[in-house]
């Protein structure tokens, strides 16, 4: 669909969900998700509560919209550069550390929520006019990505096992789950060490596993 098709209404609402991410990014930021309430990110965005549930029926899902665009970007890059098996990897956790300089906390509130449900939960569904408006230029190359992050993993490891990185023999679905041990557990690693160099503990995590 072309911005132009694009109604008016499904604008302003795509617009309303950023501005709410925004806000809740913004107050991770200065405060653990836990003492984020919706109120605070409703008043930041200018937002009433009841658009807000329209939206997320529960504060958590705001989380599950970051990873979304926060994967959907991370494919986009891998796709429009030569990366792949463990040096795709390691740009994954490059902007895992990148993302928790500028968000501190995203990843804590993630992992805590991720804690609390009995599977990796599906990410949502990205409109024509949230593809417009955050992949400008881009649209066709971001409504074709999954943000499936299992899916990514799998495509590595196949990747590495076949440019001989990973011997062969090693079971795709056994490292797919040692990746995302690391992918969440390295970071909490970090912070329990205090250190603020996240890349740092993801090699040494990656480097176990390989």
């Amino acid at each position: 669909m072309t911005v132009q098709k694009i109604p008016l209404r499904e604008w302003k609402k795509a617009k309303t969900k950023q501005a709410l991410l925004q806000a809740c990014l913004e107050l991770i930021g200065e405060r653990s998700f836990r003492h984020v309430y919706v109120e605070d990110i409703c008043r930041r965005a200018e937002v009433s509560k009841v658009t807000f549930f329209k939206f997320f029926p529960q504060k958590e899902d705001l989380l599950l919209y970051f990873m979304c665009l926060w994967l959907t970007d991370r494919l986009m890059e891998l796709a429009e550069s030569p990366k792949r098996g463990t040096q795709a990897l390691r740009h994954l956790f490059q902007k895992v550390d990148e993302s928790a300089r500028e968000v501190p906390g995203i990843m804590l509130s993630l992992i805590g929520f991720l804690s609390e449900v009995k599977m990796h939960p599906c990410m949502p569904e990205l409109s024509d006019a949230e593809i417009h408006l955050y992949y400008p230029g881009k649209e066709e190359q971001a409504r074709a990505i999954v943000p499936d992050l299992q899916h990514l993993f799998q495509r590595c490891v196949e990747e590495a096992i076949a440019d001989g990185e990973i011997a062969e023999g090693r079971g795709v679905e056994e490292m797919v789950i040692g990746l995302f041990t690391i992918f969440y557990g390295a970071y909490l690693t970090a912070h329990l060490y205090q250190s603020q160099d996240f890349f740092r503990f993801y090699e040494l995590h990656l480097k176990l596993l390989l």
